[in-house]
């Protein structure tokens, strides 16, 4: 696929584009208000989507009224090809911003008639697509540059017909480490629900190997684990709340898990519980199993308590008027803040991993609004590329879009295009009308590949 540089002015240069994207931040941060009026997947959502893309469209016009024309020669990096005609005919728009502005949901860029997701893939850093070359580029870039050097037995420069030169017979495939979210044990098993769609994505892959390997632990894992060993990992998917913040709930464990199954084992009609003395449990089934089961059936029905919610909402609001930057009157970059990973043994922090060493090139947050909370500080602390929601949804089309974005990945896609691919699956599945094929973007280098790791 071909990529094309969107280079945006310093916060301070064009005080129009500097309204345009502070309007578009504060329109960002309302999305928890609508939720909790309408619904995490009403059509309410996906329309102030729009609105809030249509003020980032207007923003880069602003700054180059030809920016996304698809036959701009600006072209800052030709990715492989696959021989896939969907991945290598793409055109890829990547937005080189200022930290202030890098956390924005740019997948959201709406022209005022579609999304340019719809068609095109959307990456955003402060960074060039370019691989760099004054300093020595991380190994999974050594290899992605000497591909366009290679011919397969066919005479092809395909990736397919090349991948034996990068990676030969024998040699280890890369590996990821799942990292489930802190919560109690008996249900750690609905978060590890995930891990198995994950696996099995990246086991359908139609190479002749799966280019990488799933390293699931049935334990959990503390974050002194998670520093000393993952730098011997290629990629990190880390599974959490989707919906709302984790919050710590000393006695009991994981907030959000804990209220999820209070709602579920009360009867929603408790009159007719009163009247009949009837519960709602399955009969022969462990009662634990039951509640779990009812549990994870009522929150992707219903979604999370209201007042869950609003506490998300409350800290959106927050994270809004971080990214607004009043005091300053333009934005201000991360400095440590924003949601944590939070793992049994406390919270991990990206700038943590980093002075540790343990921040590998992948990294895929499925927790609430991870890419607007912590894409730039792990990209920061060493990742290459991060992967995560901008807005809150279902544990259900969370799972569904990470499973998608991996399958992609498993057939070799680029990152970005796996985005891209997982967000047009997710909109075939679930409607255009549901937000789930919008709620995921990508920061840092798009072209990252599996079988470059």
């Amino acid at each position: 696929m071909r990529w094309i540089d969107i280079i945006l002015p310093e916060p301070g240069t064009n005080q129009l584009i500097d309204n345009l994207l502070t309007d578009a931040a504060c329109l960002s941060s309302d999305i928890d208000e609508i939720q909790l009026r309408d619904g995490l997947d009403n059509l309410s959502v996906v329309q102030q989507m729009a609105d809030v893309g249509r003020k980032l469209f207007a923003g880069v016009i602003a700054c180059d009224s030809s920016a996304f024309s698809p036959d701009c020669q600006c072209t800052s990096q030709v990715c492989p090809d696959l021989g896939d005609v969907d991945h290598d005919q793409l055109v890829g728009y990547h937005l080189v911003v200022d930290p202030a502005w890098v956390g924005l949901p740019w997948n959201w860029l709406h022209n005022g008639l579609d999304f340019v997701l719809a068609k095109h893939p959307i990456c955003a850093s402060n960074h060039s697509s370019a691989i760099p070359t004054h300093n020595p580029p991380r190994p999974w870039m050594q290899r992605l540059v000497r591909s366009r050097f290679l011919v397969g037995d066919d005479g092809s420069s395909t990736l397919r017909s090349t991948s034996t030169q990068l990676r030969p017979t024998g040699s280890s495939q890369p590996e990821i480490l799942f990292v489930p979210g802190h919560t109690d044990e008996q249900i750690r098993r609905l978060i590890y629900r995930e891990a198995e769609i994950i696996d099995g994505a990246l086991g359908s892959a139609a190479w002749a190997e799966p280019l990488a390997h799933l390293e699931v632990h049935p334990e959990a894992i503390t974050p002194t684990e998670l520093s000393e060993r993952g730098i011997t990992y290629q990629g990190i998917h880390f599974a959490g709340p989707v919906s709302q913040p984790a919050s710590s709930d000393d006695q009991n464990g994981e907030y959000w898990m804990n209220r999820l199954l209070d709602e579920a084992a009360a009867c929603p009609q408790r009159e007719l519980e009163n009247t009949l003395g009837m519960e709602e449990d399955l009969v022969g089934v462990d009662p634990v199993t039951a509640l779990l089961d009812n549990a994870v059936d009522k929150y992707e029905r219903e979604g999370p308590p209201a007042d869950s919610i609003g506490v998300a909402g409350d800290a959106a609001l927050n994270a809004g008027s971080q990214t607004a930057g009043s005091d300053a009157g333009g934005p201000s970059p991360a400095r440590g803040g924003g949601s944590p990973w939070l793992l049994d043994d406390g919270p991990v922090r990206p700038e943590n991993l980093g002075l540790a060493g343990g921040v590998p090139p992948l990294v895929f947050s499925n927790s609430y609004r991870a890419l607007g909370e912590l894409g730039y500080r792990f990209t920061l602390a060493g990742a290459s590329t991060f992967v995560g929601p901008t807005a809150p949804l279902f544990s259900r089309p969370a799972r569904i879009f990470a499973g998608y974005f991996y399958a992609a990945m498993g057939q070799g896609w680029c990152s970005a295009a796996a985005v891209w691919q997982a967000a047009r699956k997710c909109r075939q599945e679930l409607g255009a009308e549901h937000p789930a094929w919008l709620s995921y973007g990508i920061q840092g280098y798009g072209s990252l590949s599996l079988e470059f790791l």
